[in-house]
């Protein structure tokens, strides 16, 4: 079955990009428009030696981002979790926050900030946060009735309730928005490097397309899509082995 789910893919994969080798070919398409996927292969090798840095770059604020926002977005949503009064306080201000843009606080956090690693850590940062503190706070208003008047049966204050009932629901939920956070971290990284950038695989989109490279940009994209998946497996196996009791497929899953 584990064979079957990796071969699927890959046939996929390989057939998509003989239905794009082939249409272009048949179509007679200009390369500047949409590059044959062997002409976007002998891009990447040709500009190998230049993707190091930029990729280093990239996934230094990717990474440096995941961990601090998902620190942030944990320590907030206990604050809130343990005070009703700071969750009606603060709750709304933080969802009203995410109705502004990314795209438009990148610029004032350039000002703000400088021109470097700073601003675009930031940026990830924050696209991190959100995600992850909306789901612990869910998790943790759905923990069970029952366990919770258990604690008070058995003479538990409030501080037991929130952190034997509380906070281990809200965990798994957080690890959820962790897992979605973590698909837009490095579409985050990239999209900051577009404000202002020295290095990053943001900066060589954007010189890539001044020069018309079209086919170093789909290299680019590629490459996005593929440490964004690796990055993903790698956060998906740490939230797995922090809730073991979760890791217990169900016969029908298998069957899937």
């Amino acid at each position: 079955m584990t064979a079957r789910r990796l071969l699927l893919p890959v046939v996929g994969v390989i057939a998509l990009l003989t239905i794009w080798e082939i249409a272009v070919r048949v179509s007679g398409v200009a390369p500047y428009v949409l590059p044959a996927p062997t002409r976007v292969l002998d891009a990447a090798i040709r500009t190998a030696p230049l993707l190091g840095p930029h990729l280093v770059t990239t996934m230094t604020e990717a990474g440096l981002g995941l961990v601090l926002g998902a620190v942030a977005g944990v320590s907030l949503a206990v604050v809130i979790i343990a005070s009703p009064t700071l969750r009606l306080l603060l709750y709304p201000l933080i969802t009203f926050s995410q109705t502004v843009p990314m795209v438009v606080l990148a610029p004032l956090l350039i000002i703000w900030a400088g021109f470097g690693l700073t601003p675009k850590v930031i940026v990830v940062m924050l696209t991190v946060f959100f995600p992850v503190l909306i789901s612990a706070v869910a998790g943790a208003a759905a923990a069970s009735a029952d366990h919770m008047d258990m604690v008070r049966g058995l003479g538990g204050g409030p501080g037991d309730a929130l952190w034997l009932v509380r906070i281990p629901s809200a965990l798994p939920a957080a690890l959820g928005g962790l897992r979605i956070a973590t698909t837009y971290t490095v579409g985050a990284a990239v999209v900051s490097e577009y404000m202002a950038g020295e290095s990053g695989l943001g900066v060589f989109i954007q010189r890539s397309r001044k020069a018309f490279a079209i086919d170093q940009i789909f290299v680019a994209v590629a490459i996005i899509a593929l440490v964004t998946a690796v990055l993903f497996l790698l956060v998906d196996h740490l939230c797995a082995l922090a809730t073991p009791w979760q890791r217990t497929p169900s016969k029908e899953t298998l069957a899937l």
